[in-house]
């Protein structure tokens, strides 16, 4: 902006009127800067307290900053802007240091409309003593001082507001750093462990449980359950991590067998749960619990898995490579046949293995004759060459099922 421009774009000189007055009246005002600005400050003191915190804005750093904006104000009002400076750097500049201060911005516009009307009570000042200017000119004046002041004020709102996501991105970022640590024990000792925890709002000590919720590829569109959580008094933090969101939950004196209820509305989804533990640096374990406990689900469920509940089928979701062999090794004779005999063979030898080894009650479950049961199970021994009695053989048909059915996943 030119020496010869104002904030609006109007030219001095051929003009004339009101811009020429505001412009007179502005440059009569710089050269009494300092009063226009020990006025401003006593009246942010008085008017605005609570933008004048010795423990955040100290009153050299209020003064300056009136100074300093009340200095571009004028000079935009009076045409006096220097070639080649950016008119609104006081503006941004004290935009980005108050929300850096963490001053609020309501109070921050507030001053500067208390800087708007200093100047305007200066103008009239001024123009008194020169007694040059009629009524509707001082009119106008005034409403070119509000202009100017709103765009100042609007510089001030975007810089503060510039700022303000800026530091919202740190703080989350260091925020997933402390979550990363503690449940991945990339923290290291306890100091860090203790530290993160009082960081993040949770206590010092448990007992925690670790949730781990299976989410939609865009986990980003999934609602964070910190707050559903917190309306019932329990603290927590998440973290996404891959396909599934991560979280450790302080129980405190909660139920632990409510939680997973109380994240429904927001998880929709299979979510397995950790076994309680009571110090921070148990807490990586207890993720990689809650993960298996997770994974010991077929895909598409909504159930929640309990890791203690579910130690045979997460003893096979450990190890997805000896999972498979176990599926090929037991069970390929009966999946090599065609679907619908296949799928017959293997309800009725899942409900067998359920109603321990019991035909009648299978019979019940399936709505067929025991016999027909019967002829099932001779089949599938016939195919396997291995009887579905006995303890160890139940045992090894059983867990080759579980195998099976996290091939869903």
């Amino acid at each position: 902006m030119s020496d010869r421009t104002s904030a609006g774009g109007a030219r001095s000189g051929a003009d004339g009127g009101a811009p020429e007055a505001a412009a007179r009246l502005a440059r009569s005002m710089l050269a009494e800067i300092d009063s226009v600005t020990d006025r401003l400050v006593d009246d942010i003191i008085e008017e605005n307290p609570e933008y004048y915190d010795s423990q955040r804005v100290a009153e050299s750093d209020l003064r300056d900053s009136c100074r300093a904006n009340l200095q571009r104000v004028l000079q935009l009002l009076g045409l006096r802007v220097p070639p080649g400076e950016d008119p609104y750097d006081a503006a941004r500049s004290t935009g980005r240091l108050r929300a850096e201060q963490r001053v609020a911005l309501d109070l921050v516009l507030r001053s500067f409309r208390l800087g708007g009307r200093v100047v305007w009570s200066s103008a009239l000042e001024a123009a008194r003593k020169e007694r040059e200017f009629d009524q509707d000119t001082l009119l106008e004046v005034g409403t070119s001082i509000w202009n100017v002041v709103d765009a100042v004020s609007l510089a001030v709102s975007d810089s503060y507001r510039a700022a303000e996501l800026e530091m919202l991105r740190v703080d989350e970022q260091r925020r997933q750093v402390l979550v990363d640590g503690l449940l991945r024990g990339t923290g290291g000792d306890s100091d860090f462990i203790e530290s993160a925890l009082r960081a993040l709002g949770l206590p010092t000590s448990g007992p925690y449980l670790v949730v781990a919720a299976e989410v939609p590829s865009n986990v980003a569109d999934v609602p964070a359950p910190e707050s559903t959580l917190e309306q019932h008094g329990i603290g927590s933090v998440w973290q996404a991590q891959a396909d599934t969101l991560v979280g450790l939950v302080a129980v405190g004196d909660r139920p632990v067998e409510e939680i997973p209820g109380l994240l429904r509305s927001v998880v929709h989804a299979g979510v397995g749960v950790s076994p309680t533990v009571e110090r921070g640096d148990a807490v990586p374990h207890a993720r990689e619990l809650a993960v298996l406990a997770l994974r010991s689900l077929p895909g598409g469920t909504t159930e929640t898995a309990w890791l203690d509940g579910r130690l045979p089928q997460a003893l096979v979701a450990r190890s997805p490579e000896l999972a498979d062999r176990l599926v090929e090794r037991t069970l390929a004779p009966v999946l090599s046949l065609p679907e619908a005999e296949r799928a017959v063979l293997l309800e009725t030898l899942e409900t067998w293995l359920s109603a321990d080894c019991s035909a009648k009650r299978t019979a019940a479950r399936l709505y067929c004759h025991r016999n027909t049961v019967l002829n099932r199970l001779s089949r599938v021994e016939a195919l396997l060459c291995r009887p579905v009695t006995g303890v160890r053989e139940t045992v090894w048909l059983s867990l080759a099922l579980h195998a099976l059915e996290l091939r869903k996943r």
